[in-house]
């Protein structure tokens, strides 16, 4: 290629090449593997070249526990991505990009609300959560990372490789290491980007005419099934034509519109990025600096988030043994929302119901028809359920109140590294971080006051007068007031031997680790503030439990042993162990200690010389492994026997006093949970570079499982007997695909370059015992079912005749034609939990998970796409809720507490004009199970597998002749989008990956955004 343009060739196959080429130009030789060549052109008729292998691609360094290693001496399951790979998508966080680029690891993202739309990711599916550690020391999460601060991310598959974290590696490891400095001139860059935000998938719901004409019908069903109509032909319509001419007159005052409110409250969010970093040094010292900030304005008024990133990384040599290297980063949060919350799940084990009159089930449940306001009043929605209060969507984003939550983290590490003089590859080594962070949050409660429609006995309708809204008007305007702080120091020490005696490598690493943590918390709260304007705490009255505080700390020691050896490269082995010290077992002298080992074995097999016929293979290896993994994955302090607080009573001369009982049995037998994994696996690259891969199968076996020990106690033990126990046990087995190809040939005169990188995961995780409770049927045995498998009954479709309904067993009350038949599993002529509800779906979390990219680069331009996927996973659009119960979602029951529906439900429900109907029969009822439809049953699972274009960027580099006029190195102008379709099985509108069991949730983002990046 001529140096500065976009002129090139690429040779044939015999290394021969022609160019016409200017004299005086400068020629740039390159090839995949091997080193850049520069040489200026002179005018000569024939150019040879000769260029040497490049020993940085060759020996591709991968950062693992404690270090790195040499890809192709890698002998455990290690995944690893460079940091520039996730600045091809609009992503706001580092979990977001990380979905479909590695095998092993699953992404999954449920919500997408400014500051809360990280993606939640697990290994090889794991029950465990992942650890994530951050250039060598352990944080807790990795979402205020600045993307554009990262060098390199590496995911820690197997035992073998996760083994040095010991008790916190159950779930895997993932490792981020941050940008250093570079040798050689001072370089900085500019990337900044800007776009709009949108709803990626969500239901249409109806109209204001669409719901006059299937509440009517729903209303007609319902009182043919009640008896109080014999023939559709005598129902009397709720809603007239005189009202939906009303609805379409464009005039509001009448009390009736038209108006989507999906829409209204679902708009077009702003997005912008911006990062500036300075790298530089020279032979001495190193240093890199980068600033970030982010702003999201959501689709939704009222949620914004906003976020500052600073880092700088240094590395100095001092002398000419002593390395010196620290790094300093800081992170400011601001995130405000309305009062109320945006939304998500509110499935069995969350503890709360995330829906509970969130924005996003006020704005579904909104009636169509209704003007927004009412002279000074929002209008809203009385709903039919036990709180009996009104919806207002609109009211409860601009008169509710506000929360805001600011944060704020800093985390500063330092090492000191000293060569010894005298022994070659000896090191020793200190290394220390300190971490900290706080935050900040305010909410203030404002009360506010809606009308709602009113269908009189005559059938006409009316204004209610001002009702208040969930939280009423007792304890006036509200303020609450709160803050956690936490920190964290963790203290390494080390001693390493790297070094090579002819063909034999060996490295020796003896580590060891301290971490003390600490947080405490506090809030305060008020009512009855005089002025919602100066939300003070001074200004109320104290709260009916106006303070309140808590604090925690613990400690834990960790010492790591590692051997590596290497026989020419050929042959590999890796043996670790660590030993690690919980508080948690701290009363249990003989498990308070957990050694974790672990052994791995590599055969590079293309080094053999039997190999060196095959010129096709450039590199095969075989690799196994099998190490120990541990969790400590239980309350605190089981050992000893707590005290809890009970009722009040009266002792002489103290007058009344709290009193305390013993809560519970200690079991000194406690121990940590255990997961042995295996792991075998290949490595290979074929053809030059044509095809690449890793492919890698395993089985991981985790035992003496932390269980509660209530299961199946009789009352009349009334209590007495430990809490906790080693009970359980699960394995997971699957399969890690990664294959590459990488290519290029001559597109109109000028080599086009692409790539191409699939990735396959399968891992199925059961249980092989669990605490199930005596003398169930088999069908409700956790034991030898998938973890996560969704429990409830067996659907058969729907009743269609009257005659199936007499000859049927089913549940509670009689059903009506167009209800949802359910199978009598146990044969005793009725349907109920005892005997007819089992454990029958699969879990809503994919087995299976697929990922796509796409690179391609000619011309100055260069496309990136990404798909991702998954399969073998159910959707529950309706099922167990937090508070155990079944029972229906927006999504399952037309008119769901007298509210708007989504159009698919209605247009495909069961009626007397829609007899063929895929959904149950369209009705206003607000039983607990609307007719009993709504109890979790297989006709609410629906196949999960889609296929989604995640992100795409489309960039165009200018040619340096022109850059280099303004005095810039490379200046680099792109568009990108992510979520821009999806292909799924699944009614118009459900995500995939939206929360399980919900009524209205934060939909995940379409972001298109246009940008820069610039390099000096």
């Amino acid at each position: 290629m001529i140096q500065g343009t976009s002129v090139g060739t690429i040779t044939g196959a015999d290394g021969s090449w022609s160019l016409q080429v200017p004299e005086g130009s400068v020629l740039e030789f390159s090839s995949l593997g091997m080193t850049t060549v520069v040489r200026p052109y002179k005018g000569e008729s024939r150019v040879d070249v000769t260029m040497d292998e490049d020993t940085l691609y060759l020996e591709d360094v991968v950062v693992v526990g404690y270090g790195t290693a040499k890809k192709e001496t890698l002998t455990a399951a290690v995944s690893a991505i460079k940091g520039e790979e996730l600045l091809k998508s609009p992503s706001t966080n580092v979990s977001q990009v990380l979905a479909g680029k590695l095998p092993g690891l699953s992404s999954v993202q449920e919500s997408g609300e400014p500051g809360l739309d990280q993606a939640s990711l697990r290994i090889r599916g794991s029950v465990y959560g992942v650890s994530y550690v951050v250039d060598g020391f352990p944080v807790d999460n990795i979402n205020d990372i600045d993307p554009a601060d990262v060098e390199s991310v590496s995911v820690l598959k197997d035992g073998a490789s996760a083994a040095v974290y010991g008790l916190k590696a159950a779930g895997g490891v993932i490792i981020i290491t941050t940008k250093k400095g570079t040798r050689g001139d001072v370089h900085i860059t500019y990337n900044g980007s800007v776009g709009a935000s949108m709803n990626a998938n969500f239901p249409k719901f109806m109209d204001g005419p669409q719901f006059a004409y299937y509440y009517n019908v729903a209303e007609m069903m319902d009182q043919l099934a009640n008896g109080a109509i014999a023939d559709a032909s005598e129902y009397t319509p709720a809603f007239t034509q005189e009202n939906v001419a009303a609805m379409t007159n464009g005039d509001p005052t009448d009390g009736w519109d038209n108006v989507d409110y999906i829409k209204k409250v679902f708009g077009t969010g702003i997005t912008n990025k911006h990062n500036v970093t300075v790298q530089g040094g020279n032979e001495k010292s190193r240093y890199f600096v980068g600033a970030g900030y982010m702003g999201q304005k959501g689709n939704i008024d009222g949620f914004t988030y906003r976020r500052f990133n600073l880092r700088a990384n240094v590395e100095s040599k001092i002398g000419q043994y002593l390395t010196f290297t620290a790094g300093l980063s800081g992170t400011v949060g601001n995130r405000r929302t309305p009062r109320f919350a945006s939304g998500g799940s509110d499935a069995a084990g969350m503890g709360y119901e995330s829906g509970y009159y969130s924005i996003a089930k006020q704005t579904i449940g909104m009636m169509p028809y209704l003007p927004e306001k009412m002279g000074d009043y929002y209008t809203g929605v009385y709903s039919h359920n036990a709180q009996d209060a009104p919806y207002s969507p609109l009211a409860a984003l601009y008169e509710s109140g506000n929360k805001l939550t600011k944060s704020f983290s800093a985390q500063a590490n330092a090492s000191l590294a000293w060569d010894f003089p005298w022994v070659k590859g000896l090191q020793f080594k200190v290394s220390g971080a300190y971490d900290n962070s706080n935050s900040y949050n305010k909410n203030l409660d404002i009360p506010y006051y809606v009308v709602t429609p009113v269908r009189n006995a005559d059938g006409n309708w009316s204004w209610s007068t001002p009702k208040v809204d969930i939280n009423g008007a007792a304890d006036g305007t509200k303020l609450g007031e709160g803050a956690v702080f936490s920190e964290s120091l963790t203290g390494q020490a080390s001693i390493s031997y790297i070094n090579s005696f002819g063909k034999h490598n060996v490295e020796g690493l003896l580590l060891a680790e301290l971490r003390d943590y600490k947080t405490n918390n506090l809030s305060a709260y008020v009512k009855n503030l005089p002025f919602a304007l100066l939300p003070e705490l001074n200004n109320g009255v104290p709260a009916v439990d106006p303070v309140s505080g808590s604090s925690a700390e613990s400690r834990s020691a960790g010492y790591v042993g590692r051997i590596r050896y290497n026989y020419d490269e050929k042959y590999l082995a890796e043996f670790t162990g660590r030993m690690d010290g919980s508080y948690k077992f701290a009363g249990m002298t003989s498990t308070r200690w957990g050694f974790f080992p672990s052994a791995s074995l590599g055969w590079r097999i293309s080094k053999e010389d039997f190999m060196k016929e095959a010129t096709f293979l450039d590199d095969l290896k075989f690799r196994a492994s099998v190490g120990l993994l541990g969790s400590d994955n239980v309350t605190a302090f089981m050992f000893l026997s707590k005290y809890a607080e009970g009722g009040k009573v009266i002792y002489p001369g103290t007058g009344v006093t709290p009193s305390y009982y013993t809560d519970g049995v200690p079991n000194r037998d406690l121990s940590w949970e255990k997961t042995l994994s295996y792991n075998v696996g290949t490595d290979f690259s074929l053809w030059e570079g044509l095809l690449g891969g890793e492919i890698d199968v395993f089985y991981n076996y985790t035992y003496d499982i932390l269980t509660s020990n209530s299961g199946g106690k009789p009352s009349s033990m009334g209590g007495y007997y430990p809490s906790y126990v080693n009970k359980n046990a699960i394995d997971a087995k699957g399969i890690d695909i990664l294959l590459t190809h990488r290519n290029h040939f001559n597109l109109g005169g000028k080599p086009f370059f692409y790539e191409l990188g699939a990735t396959l995961t399968w891992s199925k995780t059961r249980w092989l015992v669990y605490q199930d409770q005596p003398n169930i049927v088999e069908w409700q045995k956790r034991t030898g079912t998938t973890v996560g498998a969704l429990q409830g009954w067996i659907a058969e479709g729907l009743y269609r005749f009257e005659e199936e309904i007499d000859n049927s067993a089913w549940f509670g009350t009689r059903p009506n034609v167009g209800d949802i038949k359910y199978k009598d599993l146990n044969g005793d002529g009725k349907i109920d939990w005892e005997g007819d509800r089992g454990i029958f779906g699969k879990s809503n979390r994919p087995e299976l998970t697929y990922g796509l990219n796409v690179n391609m680069t000619w011309n100055g331009f260069d496309m990136n796409l990404q798909f991702t996927g998954g399969a073998l996973f159910m959707v529950s659009m309706t099922g167990n809720y937090y508070n155990g119960y079944d029972d229906n979602t927006i999504w399952t029951q037309t008119f769901k507490e007298g509210c708007n529906s989504p159009l698919f439900l209605v247009e495909g429900a069961y009626s007397v004009y829609n007899p063929n109907g895929e959904w149950p029969r369209l009705t206003l009822a607000t039983t607990g199970h609307g007719g009993d439809n709504g109890l979790a049953s297989s006709f609410w699972w629906r196949d999960g597998k889609y296929v989604r274009l995640k992100t795409a960027q489309l960039g165009y580099t200018l040619p340096k002749n022109i850059t280099k006029r303004f005095g810039a190195e490379a200046l680099r102008l792109f568009v990108e989008g992510n979520n821009l379709f999806t292909i799924d099985g699944l009614p118009e509108g459900i995500d995939p990956e939206s929360p399980g069991v919900n009524n209205g949730y934060y939909p995940q983002q379409r972001y298109i955004m246009g940008g820069i990046s610039l390099t000096f």
